[in-house]
């Protein structure tokens, strides 16, 4: 090997490694670039990005009819409201982000139940958007919409039609159902429901619940197979908080009925 090229060869201000590569030829060494740890990481770290925006927009042609807007976006821990919004939810929201390729890697879900108002959508919101932001693709969407979305693909292109929207929801690391329950009740959708819980689970891919219904409710309508996925799937975690909405209603009221008599 030629010592003149080993004199050549610099290493990254950073990581310190050689940018250059020393290689022996027939005709005499050569001295070529090499990708030091901090390229490679970048390289590493672009083609991840690269790969969850092709699947966020992939979601996105399939199920066009998600909650994901401008007022979902929102909802964020920075945003959480302390006076009103459950202190444990919180506490929890931040773990499951912080840990989340490790909660993926056990297929670990939630499933969120309580009364209406008190906060489960906004809780699931505030994962969905700390993970959208990290890059990692994300769908959420409410049980009718869901619903709805199947039944018109299967509508159009019949049972072919199903399965590309169940397939595609395997490019969302997590998949967020809102409000289950809420769509409307019957043999087809019941069945609907559990093909999408049972995809999730063969593909060993996380969910998180929403649902106003009581456990035992949840176990009445829907069958054994699907409430036993659920419970394999997902912790079962009761919000206890109030109805956030009737006491921001009531502030909000007594706010401008002080404005307006004052």
């Amino acid at each position: 090997m030629d010592l003149v090229y080993r004199d050549k060869i610099e290493t990254c201000e950073v990581c310190k490694e050689p940018i250059g590569i020393v290689v022996d030829l027939y005709f005499g060494s050569r001295l070529y670039p090499r990708a030091c740890k901090c390229r490679r990481e970048a390289y590493r770290r672009e083609r991840f990005e690269e790969e969850n925006r092709e699947k966020q927009i992939r979601l996105k042609r399939v199920i066009a009819n998600s909650m994901i807007d401008e007022n979902f976006r929102t909802c964020t821990l920075k945003n959480w409201d302390h006076r009103v919004g459950n202190k444990s939810l919180y506490k929890i929201a931040l773990e499951y982000i912080e840990k989340f390729h490790h909660m993926k890697n056990k297929n670990q879900g939630m499933l969120i139940y309580g009364e209406p108002g008190n906060g489960k959508t906004y809780f699931s919101s505030c994962i969905a958007n700390a993970l959208m932001d990290r890059s990692i693709p994300v769908i959420a969407v409410g049980t009718i919409g869901l619903t709805e979305r199947i039944s018109q693909s299967k509508r159009t292109w019949g049972d072919e039609g199903v399965f590309t929207v169940l397939n595609s929801l395997e490019n969302a690391d997590l998949l967020i159902i809102d409000d289950l329950g809420a769509e409307e009740d019957n043999k087809w959708t019941r069945a609907m429901i559990y093909q999408v819980i049972e995809k999730r689970n063969s593909s060993r891919l996380p969910v998180i619940i929403t649902t106003n219904i009581s456990i035992n409710e949840l176990k009445e309508r829907y069958n054994d197979r699907t409430y036993s996925r659920l419970v394999e799937m997902c912790s079962f975690i009761r919000n206890t908080g109030g109805d956030i909405r009737k006491i921001r209603g009531k502030g909000k009221t007594e706010k401008f009925l002080g404005e307006v008599l004052n």
